[in-house]
Formats: structure tokens, sequence, C-alpha cells
């Protein structure tokens, strides 16, 4: 294990344009074939060096996969929610309208106040739709 540990490790570092000081040295001593006690001390601190490295790199590459996974979830669940909310502008047949309009007339739907009653209105009228058009598939399929 650990010889085939080594011989990757030096493959490795000989193919690198600008290994470290400690690479360097690895690879000098690792190539000596009778090390005395004090290289053979150095090579082992050397390698136990470089294999804290490798595990570190490990970890630092689980945790970007780990972040990239949580971005690429929120990526999904944004374009998930705005293809819901083209799929109602198709469902009420403005679709095909100007993006321009559509914008206007959200904007001064944006201004009617909260509590106002059409906005109840309209969550019963929207609910009664989706629940038609759920309806509806439950029966075709």
């Amino acid at each position: 294990m650990n010889n085939d540990w080594l011989s990757e490790k030096i493959t490795y570092i000989s193919a690198l344009k600008n290994p470290s000081d400690a690479q360097k040295l690895l690879l000098e001593l690792a190539k000596t074939q009778y090390r005395t006690p004090d290289q053979e001390k150095k090579l082992n601190a050397l390698i136990k060096a470089e294999k804290a490295i490798d595990r570190a790199n490990k970890q630092k590459i689980a945790v970007r996969k780990l972040l990239n996974a949580e971005k690429e979830a929120e990526r999904k669940a944004r374009t998930r929610h705005l293809i819901q909310l083209g799929a109602l502008f198709e469902i009420a047949n403005l679709d095909q309208r100007d993006p321009a309009e559509l914008l206007g007339v959200l904007l001064k739907t944006a201004e009617i106040d909260p509590n106002d009653m059409k906005w109840q209105i309209w969550k019963d009228l929207g609910q009664e739709t989706l629940n038609e058009r759920s309806q509806s598939k439950k029966q075709n399929n």
C-alpha cells in the first residue's frame, strides 16, 4: 500500500511544473536507494505530510461538492418556480400577450392594498380553476 502510494505520488510530483521544496526533497529521498536513518526519518515525515495534504484536498473537494449540490438544488427550485409561474400565464391564456403588457398589469395589480377583497376573490377563482384542471387531468389518466 505504502509503496504503491509512494510510486503514484512520485509520478505525480515528477509531472508537476513547480513542485514545492518538500516535494522535491521527497523525490530526491525516494529515489535514493540506500538511505541513512536520518534520511529515512525525513522521508517518512514527508510522506506523512503529503498524505495529510491529500486528505485535506479530498475534504475540500467534498465540501465543494456539498456547496455545489446546495446551489444546484436552489437553482432547480428557482427554475421550477419560474416554470410554474409561466404555466399560470398559459392557463389564463395570457402567454401570447406582449411581456410589457403583462408586466404593466402586474405592476398595477401590485399597487392594490393587500387587504382588499379583490385578492380573496381572485384567489378563490384561481383555486377553482386549478382544481378543475387537476380533476380534468385525473379523469383523462
